[in-house]
């Protein structure tokens, strides 16, 4: 296992140089290093053979496939070609997806393109991946690549970037509802991150109303702009409506507190849970940091993150989700037989009950 292990690690230092180009290899290269040495100190490393070898079956079945949740955050895995979330452009933080609170490997969630395919049943699945097969919805982008080929986003196509800010997004993953469409018109995303704060705000709302609105509200009031992606929103985005995810928070912690990235881990885990306040060890090791480095008004600073905490979604996840929705809408606005010849067989698939 380990001689499989060091096998994928050397090919996937050689597919860096495909993947990243000129300058941001320098900062791809410690990223990966610094990934595989948290790996192999965590003894992971079978978990990561499983992973590869996991996605490489679905390959030879032709079967299409992309990872959601923290998975996405991880540099090795989009080498691999695990996640579609590129760690240095999208800036996604790997120790969320491999620091767990149990100390066992982390569970990689993958969603396949199963839908009148046979195979999928019959790929052996290991205890740390969770697979399940994708919506009719979500599968149509991956379907429509295999007709004309991939699609590479390099640069945002600004028809398609129209057709997402007018609501027409009636077949589109995750944008087919009322009330997405009502946020595509409000937020007029013109990113990949926008996007994904479209789909994070359109989770809130499903099961936290009142928290939505009261965050619509308030943040202005309670939020830094650090606290938004991990960038400093421009001037002229800061009318838009942000979303607060759990990576920035913990890079945030993490600068203020100087708390390993385990601790920074479990403080958002426990303040989002509502398990945060200043008898938690946690707490008292953040407090003694800041205020041995003059951090400020440390009490108000910890407290806001850790109230801010419970609002906060998962990054990786939500750009990986945006990633799709932006390639559906891409085909169907320039792509549409194809989409369309896609849809109805996806539609005749699932009405027979495949």
């Amino acid at each position: 296992m380990q001689m499989a292990f060091h096998t994928i690690i050397e090919q996937g230092r050689k597919d860096l140089r495909t993947k990243y180009l000129h300058g941001i290899q320098c900062r791809a290269e410690p990223l990966f290093d610094a990934e595989v040495a948290m790996i192999q100190r965590l003894n992971f490393e079978v978990a990561l053979v499983q992973m590869a070898d996991f996605g490489e079956q679905l390959r030879r079945r032709e079967l299409y496939f992309h990872a959601i949740g923290s998975g996405c955050s991880s540099i090795v895995l989009y080498v691999l070609g695990l996640t579609r979330v590129n760690p240095i452009q999208h800036d996604t933080y790997f120790q969320r997806f491999w620091q767990t609170s149990s100390g066992e490997p982390p569970l990689l969630q993958l969603v396949v393109d199963s839908i009148g395919r046979p195979g999928f049943g019959d790929v052996a699945q290991p205890k740390c991946i969770s697979a399940h097969g994708m919506t009719r919805l979500e599968a149509i982008p991956s379907r429509v690549e295999a007709l004309i080929g991939s699609i590479k986003i390099t640069k945002l196509d600004q028809a398609t970037l129209a057709t997402l800010q007018a609501g027409d997004t009636e077949d589109i993953f995750q944008f087919h509802d009322q009330r997405a469409k009502w946020l595509l018109s409000q937020i007029r995303p013109t990113s990949i991150e926008e996007l994904a704060v479209v789909t994070a705000l359109e989770q809130l709302s499903h099961g936290h109303p009142d928290v939505l609105i009261s965050y619509l509200e308030q943040y202005r009031e309670i939020l830094d702009t650090r606290y938004v992606t991990g960038h400093r929103a421009s001037p002229e985005s800061r009318h838009r409506l942000p979303v607060l995810f759990q990576e920035s928070l913990m890079s945030q912690l993490r600068h203020l507190a100087k708390l390993p990235w385990n601790d920074t881990y479990l403080f958002i885990r426990d303040a989002a849970k509502g398990r945060m306040d200043d008898q938690h060890d946690l707490w008292k090791a953040a407090i003694g940091e800041m205020e041995a480095s003059s951090a400020g008004s440390t009490e108000s600073v910890l407290r806001t993150i850790a109230e801010s905490s419970r609002w906060a979604l998962c990054w990786a996840h939500h750009a990986a989700n945006a990633l799709t929705s932006y390639k559906a809408a891409y085909c169907r606005t320039h792509n549409r037989v194809a989409f369309e010849k896609v849809q109805e067989q996806l539609t005749e698939s699932t009405e027979q009950g495949i």
